[in-house]
Order: structure tokens, then sequence, then C-alpha cells
């Protein structure tokens, strides 16, 4: 994996496209399926790592405010972040070998993979009936929200918080969650913490867009638990 793909993600992708239509970061975090506190987050990650601001409010005027794109933003929309030198090419939340799941992919009645324990995840990749496949799950692509809401997300599941690790300045928190036999990563801001009150034994709900589920290779053997590291 290349330094430039830890820290751009086709969701952050998606995000300043959608910008550059909506100029508002609520309307855009909902049309891309993640709450506003994400979006922000993504935004500001973005701008660390690209060393300069990719969006900028605006106040008043005919609009009445709102956020456009700088020319740094706009650069990326139109010609693609490799047109951008990357500054400061590290990832905020790692890949995680937690996050790294086994299952089977069953092709009908939708694409899913089977997991372990009968956790089933709804995948947009294309695969054959029966195949044992790994899957990764970007911490950053997780949406925890305490209850159910209407989402395009096509994974709603339910989890338990086991533990959770503050950041602080501008990397932010990482939950650990167990997801039936499986346990997870993922990352979110302190301020998502303190509002969603996180502490070891919540329950919470997690919101994941198949499309985020991403393949990484076939699975061998039988179909393992993820892990954390101790």
């Amino acid at each position: 994996m290349t330094p430039r793909a830890r820290v751009v993600t086709d969701l952050d992708i998606a995000l300043l496209r959608t910008l550059s239509r909506e100029r508002s970061v609520v309307s855009a975090s909902r049309a891309v399926g993640i709450s506003r506190d994400r979006a922000v987050y993504r935004l500001g990650r973005l701008s660390a790592a690209f060393g300069g601001p990719v969006v900028a409010g605006v106040r008043g005027g005919r609009g009445h405010g709102g956020t456009r794109l700088t020319a740094l933003g706009d650069r990326i929309v139109r010609q693609g972040f490799d047109s951008v030198e990357l500054l400061q090419a590290r990832p905020i939340a790692p890949p995680s070998e937690s996050n790294r799941l086994h299952g089977v992919y069953h092709a009908t009645p939708a694409s899913e993979v089977e997991l372990e324990g009968g956790v089933r995840l709804r995948v947009a990749f294309p695969g054959e009936e029966g195949e044992p496949v790994s899957v990764l799950l970007d911490p950053e692509a997780i949406l925890v929200a305490q209850g159910r809401f209407p989402s395009s997300a096509r994974n709603v599941l339910r989890a338990a918080v086991e533990r959770v690790r503050p950041g602080g300045g501008k990397v932010g928190a990482t939950v650990e969650v167990r997801l039936g036999p499986h346990r997870l990563r993922v990352a979110v801001t302190d301020e998502s913490v303190r509002q969603l009150h996180l502490r070891r034994g919540r329950p919470v709900w997690l919101y994941v867009k198949a499309t985020a589920v991403r393949r990484i290779g076939r699975a061998s053997g039988r179909p393992t638990r993820g892990s954390l590291p101790r």
C-alpha cells in the first residue's frame, strides 16, 4: 500500500467532490453517509497530509455562508490527488490486523461475506459462491452510533465497546469493539467519545458501507476470528 493510499480513501474523494457542489459540510456528509464530525475530521486529516487547507468557511453574502473548496481542494477535485505532492504521508489510524477478517463469499441473495459466528457483511466486490475470502475494514470507514437511524450503509451491526483509547491533538481516539466473536478497531474523534459516552460495555451500532469492505485476498483454511494484540 502506498503512503498516499493510506491517507486518501474513496470516501475522501467522494466528500470533496460533493462539497464542490453542496458547499455545506452537513449536506455533503449526509450525501456520503457519514456524520458531520467525521467529515470535519477527514477534511482536517487531508489538510494536514497535503500541507494546506482543502476547504474554507464563507460567511454571509448571497449564499448566507457555507463551505467552499480552496484552490488546493479544487485542484484535487479537478486533477486528482496525485497532482498534489503529499507532504505528510502517514496514516492517522494505521491499518490494523484486527480488522482483517476471513469468511466465505456468497453471491445470492446479495453479495456478502459470511464470517464466523453468523456475522454477515454486505460487500460490493465480485466473487465465486462458497469461495474463502479475506477482507479488511478501514477503522475510519466505520461509523459508530448510539442507536439505529436511516442510512444508505448496507451493514448495520450491533456491537459492544471493549476499550477506548483517547487520541489527543489531531490524532483521533481508537475504540475497540466486539462484533460477535470478532474484535475490531474503530477510529473516532475525541469529541465523539464524549458525545456518545463511549466506555467499556456500552452497546453501539456500527454502520459500514458495502464499498468500505475491501477484499485483500483469498482466505486460506478455515475462517478465523479477528483478534487484537495484547
